[in-house]
């Protein structure tokens, strides 16, 4: 199964130009079985203006199962995430897996904590912790990795490139792990990306479980505005192998466009 890790939708994250049943109709029309909603989580004051942290958490949750159930319509599958601006810390994001969406309401200022703090409340829910699009833009900013499973290659269109062997160089470093997101808020061309998951993947807690455990995970990049894009495989605490490089089809391109 080929799952985008990074997904936005209107409905939080408002720098997403579309909704969530037009995220999924994208999503399996570049051949996507599934995405994680990873919707922005941040402090209300910046994003939204003031108001409540918990009627936000709430509203977060009923944003994810709005998605969910288009999903189920749509034969994609929608699992749970979230992306944390961390306020501490620069404004570095964090991507949030395995937990249930009934962490944010136990946690609805999340965004507030340290890091140590968010990948302690993860971990006791079974979760795993990744750092999003790092290295975009000539940042050079990497979080500590005593608090991360892993770091993201990014293939949002308006970045400088996924930094795929700077980023494998620092897992391979520290053990972790490499995952793959478009970060797609319909605001470029739908990337051609994702982390093939086996079939035994299900849940959030699958998820999760697998990123933390497993010694090699295969993954399809898509550098900003190729025609081609990579499958290639990371093995943990060796690196990056088996790069294939393929062009995108006439069809794909002209999806590309269509999604412009």
């Amino acid at each position: 199964m080929l799952f985008d890790l990074h997904a936005h939708s209107s409905g939080i994250s408002h720098c997403c130009r579309i909704p969530a049943e037009e995220v999924i109709h994208r999503a399996l029309a570049v051949g996507l079985d599934g995405i994680v909603l990873t919707n922005h989580y941040q402090d209300l004051r910046n994003y939204f203006n003031g108001g409540s942290c918990d009627d936000f958490a709430r509203r977060y949750v009923a944003e994810y199962e709005y998605a969910k159930q288009w999903g189920e319509k749509l034969g994609c599958r929608v699992l749970f995430g979230v992306e944390v601006t961390m306020e501490q810390y620069n404004n570095e994001h964090l991507l949030v897996y395995g937990v249930s969406p009934n962490f944010v309401l136990v946690h609805p200022d999340l965004y507030d904590m340290t890091q140590k703090d968010l990948y302690a409340a993860v971990k006791a829910e079974g979760g795993a912790v990744i750092q999003a699009h790092s290295l975009r833009k000539g940042s050079n900013v990497l979080m500590d990795p005593s608090f991360l499973d892993g770091v993201e290659l990014n293939c949002h269109p308006g970045y400088d490139g996924t930094h795929a062997e700077e980023l494998a160089e620092f897992a391979v470093k520290h053990g972790s792990i490499l995952t793959c997101g478009g970060d797609y808020h319909a605001d470029t061309y739908r990337p051609h990306c994702g982390v093939s998951l086996p079939d035994t993947v299900q849940t959030e807690a699958d998820l999760a479980a697998y990123l933390r455990n497993t010694e090699q995970i295969d993954l399809r990049i898509h550098e900003p505005n190729s025609q081609e894009y990579t499958e290639l495989t990371f093995l943990r605490g060796k690196g990056l192998i088996k790069p294939t490089v393929y062009p995108l089809s006439q069809k794909d391109i002209e999806k590309e466009i269509q999604f412009t």
